[in-house]
């Protein structure tokens, strides 16, 4: 055998198929989203198809009455399950798993939603191989952090921390502060501009807000970026008020839990650490974005009397430190979390 081919006893040339997939970006957009944690795409058809049959349906749920739609999806653990309003500035969806017992009109969007999750996750587990390529990371070194996320569960008992979102921003008013995903990677399509991406190489000094339009936008997590060993940026974000409101479908690909104990040495750390704590950390260092402005509020206090900074649109986490509990709480300013676009 030599390279990629090897010769038959008849002393014909077969060539061997690669070990892993073929890369989908290249190395200037692998390189951008590295250093920004930040990058606009083109998707397959398939997934804009899908993107299109669960934008109608999620149309048709949020016009239904506010009694329905919380009985339809009740809201848990906080805001990452369920339907959540926010008065003056959004109501939202979250699936983390199936919904087998809601009427038509929501089992519909439930099916249309695990398809738009299952292909979500192949785009995002592609860009996550494109990544780990860059920075010498075994790919096989992902299996136990995805187990579990790359299909819609069927249950709420099998679910993990991944999640999918759709977002109906209210007219002139629905909004998300500055933040960073908690997760792996993020993928966010939005019907109209409002999702805007912190650029960090443009003017003025320390950068720009960019809005993305419409444009499917890929986003690096705090958790990939702890796992990187901060060589990964997360992508700082935020949404401004729309005249005409906007709906967006927001899928976030985060680490499963089902294999806690993690070995860092692919990631280039002899040691093991256990990923509950980890995720506890990451989550525990940021407020929601999401919650009530009452409950937000009420998070960046505890925030601050813990001593981290809610502060300005610096390069807060290009750091080089080392990774640890440091790592994972930052030095620059602190922002929110949970998923939006």
């Amino acid at each position: 055998m030599a390279n990629n081919y090897m010769h038959s006893d008849e002393g014909e040339t077969i060539f061997i198929p690669p070990i892993h997939p073929p890369p989908l970006l290249d190395s200037l957009k692998v390189h951008r989203l590295a250093e920004t944690g930040a990058l606009v795409v083109d998707l397959p058809s398939a997934l804009t198809d899908s993107i299109n049959e669960v934008l109608t349906l999620d149309r048709a749920f949020f016009a239904e009455k506010s009694d329905f739609k919380r009985k339809e999806f009740p809201a848990a653990e906080g805001t990452e399950l369920g339907y959540y309003h926010v008065a003056d500035e959004k109501e939202y969806l979250t699936f983390r798993h199936q919904n087998a017992n809601a009427s038509k009109v929501s089992q519909s969007l439930s099916i249309a939603s695990a398809r738009f999750w299952s292909l979500a996750a192949a785009l995002l587990h592609r860009i996550l191989c494109d990544l780990s390529a860059s920075l010498n990371i075994p790919l096989e070194s992902w299996d136990n952090l995805l187990d579990g996320c790359l299909s819609m569960p069927a249950s709420r008992s099998e679910t993990t921390p991944t999640l999918l979102r759709l977002f109906n921003y209210f007219p002139g008013a629905g909004s998300a502060e500055r933040h960073t995903d908690t997760g792996l990677l993020t993928i966010c399509i939005g019907t109209a501009p409002g999702l805007q991406i912190w650029e960090p190489s443009a003017a003025p000094p320390n950068g720009n807000w960019i809005d993305v339009g419409s444009q499917a936008t890929i986003l690096i997590g705090k958790t990939l970026h702890w796992l990187s060993a901060t060589r990964l940026r997360a992508g700082l974000h935020r949404v401004v008020p729309n005249d005409e409101g906007r709906q967006s479908i927001v899928f976030a690909l985060r680490p499963s839990l089902r294999h806690p104990i993690t070995d860092l040495r692919p990631f280039g750390e002899p040691r093991t650490v256990d990923m509950r704590v980890i995720w506890k950390e990451i989550k525990g260092s940021l407020f929601s974005v999401n919650a009530t402005t009452k409950i937000r509020e009420a998070q960046k206090e505890r925030l601050k009397a813990r001593g981290h900074i809610i502060g300005e649109e610096d390069d807060w986490n290009n750091s080089s430190e080392a990774r640890g509990k440091d790592a994972v709480h930052g030095h620059g300013p602190e922002v929110g979390r949970s998923g939006c676009g």
